[in-house]
């Protein structure tokens, strides 16, 4: 059914897409114009919602301003890579690798995040309202500025995060949420000790 689809899709050119390891090559190459480029044809081909993307190695892939709502994602490594103003609404990158990722001002609502590693990631002002991070490795990750409304955080890990200005209203914590001075949350553990 996937093949009756991709082959009524308009193509360009040849009338066929790039091969989906030659466009994965693309999105890693550093070229941003290339990779958005890539993007595009993998979302054409359906590849970004079929799951075939998943386990990917995306790492140090410079996708500023890319378009990724809805991806399936899971498991991919994102390891230094620029996500800057990318739009993530509702992808599921449950367990990727985004350690030492910029997400800076990247829209990131409703994205599934369970099980990720964001260690040392830049997410200043990004919006994360409705977003699942649980269990989610956010050691020394920077949030300042980031809009977490309604997040879930349950058994995440903020050591040494930094939640200046950040938006921490009705988000959901546990016992094991480990909070940016190393403590785990508590029913009394007022969050907004640690925005102002």
């Amino acid at each position: 059914m996937r093949r009756i689809i991709r082959s009524l899709l308009n193509l360009n050119g040849n009338g066929k897409h790039p091969p989906k390891d030659v466009l994965i090559q693309q999105v890693r190459s550093g070229n941003n114009s290339l990779a958005l480029s890539a993007i595009k044809h993998l979302r054409d081909a359906l590849y970004l919602q079929d799951g075939s993307m998943h386990d990917v190695d995306l790492s140090h892939a410079n996708l500023k301003g890319a378009r990724l709502a809805r991806a399936e994602l899971q498991r991919v490594s994102l390891i230094g890579a620029n996500l800057t103003k990318c739009y993530l609404g509702a992808t599921n990158l449950t367990e990727a690798t985004l350690v030492q990722a910029v997400l800076q001002e990247a829209n990131l609502r409703e994205i599934q995040l369970s099980g990720a590693d964001l260690t040392n990631a830049v997410l200043r002002g990004a919006h994360l309202a409705q977003s699942n991070l649980e269990r989610c490795t956010l050691v020394n990750a920077d949030l300042s500025e980031a809009n977490l409304w309604s997040a879930n955080l349950r058994g995440a890990n903020l050591t040494g995060a930094v939640l200046s200005q950040t938006n921490v209203t009705n988000i959901a914590m546990d016992e094991m949420t480990r909070l940016p001075d190393g403590t785990v949350w508590s029913p009394d553990t007022d969050i907004t000790q640690f925005t102002g």
